[in-house]
């Protein structure tokens, strides 16, 4: 999983405060609830940091409860990695940074505004006492975790001032410098306006300046770096979708640029850009155009296809014919008790009849005689023509 780590270090109580002004910060309790929510077949913590630094005490309990957890830790560095912000990164075994990251260790101190009162020499050399022992336990840590010169470390600390990525590798802070994989289109082709980064200037301050005054009036000791932000630029997708690049203008996107919002947007050049977690992920070419041949082994598959589209409509026309001549439960007992009863000839009996209506009986009657007489007489006028033949010869 991610751990994003891209604000403050601070304690819970402040982290809430923040919160309700609509900022936020990094905390234990924060990071407890990370780890507690990390799947238990999970065995790697991706950290992610961009953070200004913070309270020191916090960011040790970060740090042995990150290393508590007995996974994997990969850190990369996506912009600042400033105080303690520094030394969280080194409670990762595998260390990365973007090319343009930055790295900043210095000694420990109290802000102005966490000093008040009258303080007599002993107060004071306690609270040197402090500062030291904060010192010293930091470089111990680092030269533990970078096998880097315990000198070296501590003139870099007095320093107190950003260093590159060449040299955070050469300490030993970093294993390796991620080089962007830019996209290979020409980004002139898509439409670019000119916008600040969600981090303008304007809202640096207005943040740095609640922070320091909820930090003075808590009595923490926090550091925040007034810095401009970057300028960056809008590229427009095919859909109209506006993707802020969070980089100067003319240069091109590439893969570990900030970038917000979060999808997979087509560009209208055909370049897909996948933005994931605030951060772009891929940049993938245009889709090369599909093949006119036609595809033998795709047309005898749609052949086959179709035969057997044809087997199922002929089988789910003989279903349908036979169902229509299924016969009904009360047709069978019919038929059975038809059988049982002599079959066809019983059946054809059964059926005949000699009844005829009493209006025809009584015509049959009446047609009888009628034709009977008419035999006769056409006998008597035989015989006559008989014997007037005779009479002549």
């Amino acid at each position: 999983m991610i751990l994003k780590v891209y604000s403050a270090i601070m304690p819970e109580e402040e982290r809430m405060c923040m919160q309700w002004m609509g900022l936020d910060g990094v905390s234990f309790n924060s990071i407890d609830e990370f780890i507690a929510s990390i799947p238990e077949d999970d065995d790697t913590i991706d950290m992610r940091i961009n953070s200004p630094g913070g309270v020191v005490p916090e960011g040790w309990a970060i740090i042995d409860k990150l290393r508590a957890t007995g996974k994997k830790i990969i850190a990369t560095i996506e912009g600042d990695a400033a105080s303690m912000a520094a030394i969280v990164l080194l409670a990762a075994s595998e260390r990365k940074a973007y090319k343009h990251a930055r790295l900043l260790i210095h000694d420990a101190y109290f802000p102005e505004y966490t000093l008040a009162g009258a303080y007599r020499k002993e107060d004071l050399e306690k609270l040197a006492a402090s500062l030291d022992e904060d010192n010293q336990r930091a470089l111990d840590f680092m030269v533990e975790r970078t096998g880097a010169d315990r000198d070296t470390l501590e003139a870099l600390m007095k320093e107190d001032k950003f260093i590159d990525m060449e040299q955070a590798k050469e300490l030993g802070f970093i294993h390796e410098i991620l080089e962007p994989a830019s996209a290979s289109v020409k980004p002139k082709a898509w439409k670019r306006t000119q916008t600040n980064s969600s981090t303008d200037m304007s809202n640096t301050n207005k943040i740095a300046s609640a922070f320091n005054a909820i930090a003075e009036a808590l009595g923490l000791s926090v550091k925040m770096e007034d810095e401009q932000a970057p300028v960056g630029y809008v590229l427009t997708a095919q859909d109209g979708t506006e993707i802020n690049i969070d980089k100067p203008e003319g240069e091109d996107s590439a893969v570990g640029d900030t970038a917000s919002p979060d999808g997979e947007f087509l560009m209208p050049d055909g370049t897909t850009i996948v933005v994931a977690d605030g951060v772009i992920t891929e940049i993938r070419d245009a889709e090369p155009e599909a093949d006119p041949e036609p595809d033998t082994k795709d047309e005898d598959h749609q052949k086959e296809i179709e035969a057997k589209d044809a087997e199922i409509a002929a089988l789910q026309a003989r279903i349908t014919e036979l169902e229509a001549n299924q016969m009904s439960d009360d047709q069978k007992t019919i038929l059975a008790k038809v059988e049982k009863a002599g079959g066809k000839a019983w059946l054809d009996k059964a059926t005949k009849s000699n009844y005829k209506p009493e209006q025809r009986q009584r015509q049959a009657q009446t047609v009888e005689p009628k034709a009977s007489q008419i035999a006769t007489d056409l006998e008597a006028a035989r015989a006559r023509r008989k014997a007037k033949r005779q009479t002549k010869e």
